[in-house]
């Protein structure tokens, strides 16, 4: 009897979903896509279902019971299928695991790690720790409580949430005085790592797998060009640059948590001792995910055949690639420089985010909508 599959992308609403939509769309035209409606309205079922012509259905990632019980009714609604679960989002990957722990597998297929493994990825200090304790390469760190025992010589340190990505609520301490009481306040609401701050902020490489049955499909890393803001933040302009002294550095930490599917770790260089150290983990897919496909490293179309029970493809491609955030962020940054962006109109094996895959109707209408609203304008402009 054939399996008849379908994949499921969740958060089908955001710019990284857009892509894995595409690319998946591209890579198995004969794979009904699932496209999880995050708000759960009509509206947004049919604006879906526009862009990408395949099934919206309701998955409220913002609510773990609802979530929880999303994922039993798309089950149930196709039963006769085999979902392919893509892991898009952190906090839905965790309401995942709730919803396997409530109603066991049921039609979804796979790869992840145990869900203890899964958390030492996603929370900094947990990772910090282990990385600390089997003498893995990673920044000195603290807690919370010691921040004013430090001696003047242990800083600068970086203040960042323990669960949570990009730069949102870290603080930099230069000095003890820079601890500010609303800074403690801040800090005393969630979970804080407190770490060396490393002098270097901007080589920053992430390095990129695929496991599998506890074995590593593949890897690969890539050097960061341009981002937005510049002092760090999202891809603007990546290159693909295979670091083997890095993956290798990288696979001692997977190897001995014992990972299984998706994740990226990213390392920041540490000029004082010439050495990287690990600084975060994205234990799902990760946001310039189409560089891997551009590339034909193929790690998310490979997740896809390993669920399916084929075997991987690789069809790497020899020239250097390149991955671009090309419209509005780096026109914005262009715009900013005044025009003075060396090589700046030079698209040469290029693939760019939300619009190399998708169809240029898919690509036009989601850029107008979804990248033009006050929220995502004010941030553009804020960088």
């Amino acid at each position: 009897e054939c399996l008849m599959y379908r994949i499921l992308v969740s958060n089908a609403e955001t710019r990284k979903a857009f892509d894995i939509i595409s690319i998946l769309t591209y890579t198995f035209p004969d794979v009904p896509m699932i496209c999880g409606n995050t708000e759960g309205t009509m509206s947004i079922k049919r604006h879906l279902e526009r862009i990408f012509r395949g099934k919206a259905e309701v998955l409220r990632t913002d609510d773990v019971v609802l979530c929880v019980e999303d994922f039993c009714a798309i089950a149930d609604k196709y039963k006769d299928n085999q979902i392919v679960f893509i892991p898009v989002e952190e906090k839905t990957i965790v309401h995942f695991y709730k919803f396997v722990e409530k109603y066991g597998q049921k039609n979804y297929v796979y790869i992840l790690p145990k869900v203890e493994v899964y958390h030492l990825f996603r929370d900094k200090k947990v990772l910090n720790d282990f990385c600390s304790e089997n003498k893995l390469s990673a920044p000195a760190h603290y807690k919370v409580e010691e921040i004013d025992n430090l001696k003047p010589e242990q800083f600068p340190v970086l203040l960042k949430p323990c669960v949570g990505s990009g730069s949102e609520g870290q603080y930099r301490l230069y000095k003890w005085e820079d601890y500010t009481d609303s800074i403690r306040e801040e800090v005393s609401k969630k979970n804080y790592l407190v770490q060396e701050l490393i002098p270097n902020g901007h080589d920053v490489q992430g390095t990129f797998y695929l496991y599998h049955n506890g074995e590593m499909i593949d890897a690969y890393s890539h050097q960061r060009i341009r981002t937005s803001p510049p002092t760090g933040g999202v891809t603007v302009l990546s290159k693909l640059h295979i670091n083997l002294p890095l993956i290798a550095e990288g696979k001692k930490i997977l190897d001995k948590a014992g990972w299984n599917g998706l994740v990226m770790l990213e390392f920041l260089l540490d000029e004082r001792i010439g050495k990287y150290k690990v600084i975060e983990a994205n234990p799902r897919v990760w946001g310039s995910i189409m560089l891997s496909e551009f590339s034909g490293r193929n790690l998310l179309s490979n997740y896809v055949r390993l669920c399916m029970d084929q075997n991987p493809l690789f069809n790497y491609r020899t020239e250097e690639t390149y991955i671009r955030w090309f419209f509005p962020v780096d026109v914005l940054n262009y715009i900013k420089k005044l025009g003075c962006i060396k090589g700046f109109w030079n698209f040469k094996n290029t693939c760019f985010i939300n619009w190399s895959y998708a169809s240029r109707g898919s690509a036009i209408l989601f850029n107008l909508s979804n990248l033009f609203n006050i929220k995502n304008i004010k941030r553009f402009f804020r960088h």
